[in-house]
């Protein structure tokens, strides 16, 4: 367990307006959860202020001051602690997630996993590049006769439109049919 507090002398930024304030109307104690350190895990007790907004137009009275990189508004668990469960919930979901974090010393529920997967935001859609008909072309002959037969395979930048060099030309169409034939 680590015990700290934030400075008193110090104005914090109100959450509503962003203007300064020092006007201090209480303390309260923070009970954060980071993650694990020696395999042990850690608790952080930060005694943070409660302060007035001297702003008269923010809709905001009062606010508690944030420190950067350690607290987030409304979250029990530090940023760094935060990403690791994402992570972990992105990877292996409900069950999963929840055992591989109880081997980190970190004890949540599947259920506690899975809530702090739905929170994530989603990725950005990608647009798929689309293939013109001879792009897509090239690319089936690739995949028909792959370079990996052939001794001497194609440089990247042309894929698939140089052909071997020790390829054997084909016979015409005509003769390999009347090979064929009795």
């Amino acid at each position: 367990m680590i015990e700290a507090r934030t400075r008193s002398r110090v104005p914090a930024g109100c959450s509503g307006c962003g203007v300064l304030s020092d006007w201090t109307h209480s303390r309260y104690v923070r009970h954060l959860a980071d993650a694990a350190l020696g395999g042990r895990p850690v608790r952080i007790d930060l005694s943070v202020r409660r302060l007035y907004c001297e702003n008269p137009s923010c809709p905001k009275v009062t606010f508690a001051e944030q420190v950067p990189r350690l607290t987030v508004r409304y979250q029990r668990r530090t940023p760094l602690l935060q990403h690791l469960v994402e992570s972990v919930g992105v990877v292996l979901a409900g069950r999963g997630g929840a055992r591989m974090l109880r081997v980190m010393n970190v004890g949540l529920s599947r259920c506690t996993v899975l809530a702090q997967l739905m929170r994530m935001p989603l990725p950005p859609l990608v647009t798929p590049r689309v293939l013109g008909w001879g792009r897509l072309r090239v690319l089936r002959r690739h995949l028909r006769h792959p370079p990996g037969r052939c001794h001497h395979p194609p440089p990247a930048h042309t894929l698939g439109r140089t052909r071997c060099r020790t390829a054997q030309p084909m016979a015409p169409r005509a003769s390999r049919s009347r090979d064929r034939l009795p």
